[in-house]
């Protein structure tokens, strides 16, 4: 399937409940009696189309699809939940090939990402949050990435496979993964700074919390409603140039604004 016809389609999914999305597509939430931990990344796929993928190759060769989980603190605020696995760790992989040929980076190059509201250990409800096309390539992120992957390198070669911990990286870990903690795998985790990159959050929830419409005199009041989800989808749409010091900071304004430019890039204009 092609990246933007992908992207096009989970965006339908903002706003809905993927737990209904799993049962409508045969996913199990539960399994003997425990929750299928995978249920939600599968449900998103089978909503594709696209076979449940585990492979170390991006799905269908071009582009990765990756789902995050975040979510709601005390205050409301919705943080990112936890680090996300991008690919598991061979270090004869890791010391023969740089990073521009390493499975690293081919999980990482371009990405559909995919973020829901974790609400409860039951998953009883879990509303799709977000969909972004992420790319790596020619971004500041891309040299904070590389830097990750040769410190890495550098720890295998100079210090064995087994030296490698969590502690390493700034946005890229690696990590011990499987059963148990005498595990001896590892796997290429990303940080929840990168995970924040990925599923395009520009701004820390806590900073989108006291952004408001109430000085704006054509969405003043747009604020009460029941939904506080809908909400916060507007506010990830946010863009950077509505969030400076001074500006107009209607989210609503904000995401109009956002959507016009979009059209505009690919020569089409919004319907009056």
């Amino acid at each position: 399937m092609d990246r933007e016809d992908a992207v096009l389609r989970l965006r339908g999914l903002v706003g809905r409940d993927l737990t209904e999305v799993a049962r409508q597509n045969g996913v199990a939430i539960r399994k003997n009696g425990r929750i299928n931990k995978g249920w939600a990344g599968h449900a998103i796929e089978r909503f594709l189309g696209l076979p449940l993928n585990s492979a170390r190759s991006p799905n269908l060769g071009t582009w990765e699809l990756k789902l995050a989980s975040l979510k709601r603190l005390k205050n409301k605020n919705l943080v990112i939940k936890e680090t996300m696995a991008i690919t598991m760790l061979d270090p004869v992989e890791v010391i023969e090939n740089d990073f521009v040929n390493s499975h690293l980076y081919n999980k990482l190059r371009k990405i559909i990402a995919v973020s829901r509201i974790w609400e409860s250990t039951e998953e009883e409800s879990s509303v799709c949050f977000s969909v972004n096309a992420f790319e790596l390539d020619g971004t500041e992120m891309y040299d904070k990435i590389l830097e990750d992957y040769e410190l890495i390198r550098r720890t295998i070669r100079k210090h064995g496979f087994n030296s490698l911990t969590g502690k390493l990286g700034k946005f890229v870990q690696p990590r011990t993964k499987g059963a148990g903690h005498g595990s001896s795998t590892r796997a290429f985790y990303a940080r929840k700074s990168l995970v924040k990159h990925i599923i395009g959050l520009q701004h820390s929830p806590t900073k989108r919390e006291k952004q408001r419409s109430l000085d704006c005199s054509k969405h003043a009041g747009s604020y009460n409603m029941s939904s506080r989800t809908h909400i916060d989808i507007i506010m990830v749409k946010l863009p950077s140039n509505q969030s400076g010091k001074g500006r107009h900071k209607c989210a609503y304004c904000a995401y109009e604004v956002g959507y016009s430019d979009a059209l505009a890039e690919i020569g089409h204009s919004p319907a009056t």
